[in-house]
């Protein structure tokens, strides 16, 4: 079962999904007036190509947590269907330590870019200055959400026997983002 801080994590990554996907929606009322700008002035509405490649920072990091609550990142399957149930949680087992390790030095390095970035308050020049601290402390926050989640499943499938990688148990209901 989930502890409360685990549940409260969960349901954080869930609701960055949703503002994740939002920015796709906020991505579509950029480029829309820049392309109609583009083509019938002949004139780029200035920032938008800047504010439209922080909302895809924005729509990439932040949907990763979340992605890995729902169980939606993908996994090659074969060695899978080759081994037995118990076999397979300690493969599973062994590729949450993995990824979680993996997820944690590029959270370690995102993580000091971002508070270097944001203590020199650093700008990029192309048309305009824009800041570019606020995307480096995205990639940052989604990279740990990555992180922890897979710390989190990786506590679960070491502590439940018949763990499943769909994110549920045999017998129980699916339990994503909720609170025991």
């Amino acid at each position: 079962m989930f502890s409360p801080l685990s549940g409260a994590i969960r349901r954080l990554s869930l609701a960055l999904g949703v503002i994740a996907g939002a920015g796709t929606a906020l991505l579509m009322l950029t480029v829309v007036p820049d392309l109609f700008s583009r083509s019938f002035l002949g004139e780029a509405v200035y920032g938008m190509a800047e504010t439209g490649i922080f909302l895809l920072v924005l729509i990439v990091y932040l949907a990763l947590g979340s992605a890995q609550v729902r169980k939606e990142h993908f996994h090659v399957g074969v060695l899978d269907t080759l081994i037995g149930r118990d076999a397979q949680r300690w493969v599973w087992v062994l590729r949450f330590a993995l990824s979680a390790l993996v997820c944690g030095v590029f959270t370690w390095y995102a993580s000091k870019g971002a508070i270097d970035s944001t203590l020199s308050l650093e700008q990029s020049y192309a048309v305009i200055e824009y800041p570019i601290w606020p995307a480096k402390i995205v990639v940052a926050l989604g990279l740990l959400l990555l992180t922890v989640q897979f710390l989190m499943d990786l506590v679960d499938a070491l502590t439940t026997p018949q763990y499943l990688p769909d994110g549920g148990h045999e017998g129980a209901p699916d339990h994503a983002g909720e609170a025991p």
